[in-house]
């Protein structure tokens, strides 16, 4: 009886927080989603990122998914200090059927501070579009209770149609400081706002379903250690409305070959949601592909249902390094020949 309390509880939670925006425990794995000023902020070309988070299949036949993906391009048009990238969302609300897709388009650019050797702020902004849509055919009423038993073949009156859509716009800005050697020694904090024209997602014009703003602080850092330690603390601070999320930890990094040309390395990491959940995380490094997975243990008041199962992610970036037009070389032959 416990476990069945504690599960109604998590589905009146876990809807009621759906006004809130999706989150990944990888936060280190999805940078554009971070923090916009961090579009186009690495060594190469091109960088493909993707993510995916499976939450609370433990409590729910229907469990919350979330999908992210998206490309940057550092230097477009060979402007150097641009970048620009795509980025999308789409959250699937487990039983509600509520489904949230954002597409963003982003672009940042970096600035050199004066003589300070090695440091850079990048500053970034974000616009696109948010739909979000339910089918109520998937949803059960109270009007669908005859007194003695649930009758699913009965139309409820709240189900006046087959579903809802609303599409609006959305906008956010980032700006992050970082001082930077190289990758392995490397330490930047930001602050990004989202949300800054609170859309409206409601899916009737007699009443109003704003998101809030959303804050973030993100910190990031490479502190080398030895010949092939490094460690990576990190942290990020959400406060949106009345609710906010606070993560702490870091990740020991091992390299199997610090080859410039073929660089190896293995990650190993924990961090803590402070009230919610502890976050194990994996991460390999093969040249210029990264390819992460972790796992939630959920320590919440949720836990008499969730049994600290909370929701597993795995992330993927690739980079296609700066590709150099070749120089042709001629030799000049002598007179003599």
């Amino acid at each position: 009886m416990r476990r069945i309390i504690a599960a109604i509880s998590f589905l009146v939670i876990a809807n009621s927080a759906k006004a809130q925006d999706i989150h990944f425990s990888e936060f280190w794995a999805t940078p554009m989603f971070s923090n916009p000023a961090l579009t186009g902020h690495f060594e190469g070309t091109y960088r493909f990122n993707s993510i995916i988070r499976n939450q609370w299949s433990s409590v729910s036949s229907e469990p919350f998914q979330t999908f992210g993906g998206g490309i940057d391009m550092n230097a477009p048009f060979n402007l150097k200090p641009l970048g620009v990238g795509l980025f999308i969302t789409t959250d699937n609300a487990g039983l509600s059927a509520l489904t949230t897709t954002e597409v963003q388009g982003m672009i940042a650019g970096r600035f050199k501070l004066g003589n300070w050797e090695n440091i850079k702020l990048h500053l970034g902004a974000k616009g696109g579009i948010i739909q979000q849509s339910i089918d109520y055919s998937k949803l059960n009423f109270g009007d669908q209770f005859n007194g003695i038993r649930f009758d699913p073949t009965s139309i409820s009156g709240d189900l006046t149609n087959g579903g809802a859509r609303t599409m609006v716009l959305n906008f956010g800005a980032g700006s992050f400081l970082e001082r930077r050697i190289n990758e392995r020694r490397r330490i930047g904090m930001g602050y990004s706002l989202y949300n800054i024209n609170q859309p409206d997602l409601s899916y009737s014009k007699s009443f109003e379903s704003r998101v809030a703003m959303r804050h973030n602080a993100l910190f990031l850092a490479s502190l080398q250690m030895l010949a092939k330690w490094d460690f990576m603390p990190s942290a990020q601070l959400n406060v949106q409305g009345k609710q906010n999320e606070l993560v702490l930890g870091g990740a020991f990094r091992y390299h199997l070959n610090t080859s410039p040309m073929n660089p190896q390395a293995v990650r190993l990491g924990a961090w803590t949601r402070a009230g919610d959940a502890i976050n194990i995380a994996l991460g390999f490094e093969l040249n210029n592909l990264y390819i992460g997975g972790s796992y939630d243990i959920n320590y919440s008041t949720l836990e008499p249902a969730s049994n600290y199962r909370g929701a597993w992610e795995a992330s993927v970036i690739y980079i296609i390094p700066t590709v150099r037009e070749k120089v042709k070389r001629l030799r000049q032959c002598p007179d003599y020949l």
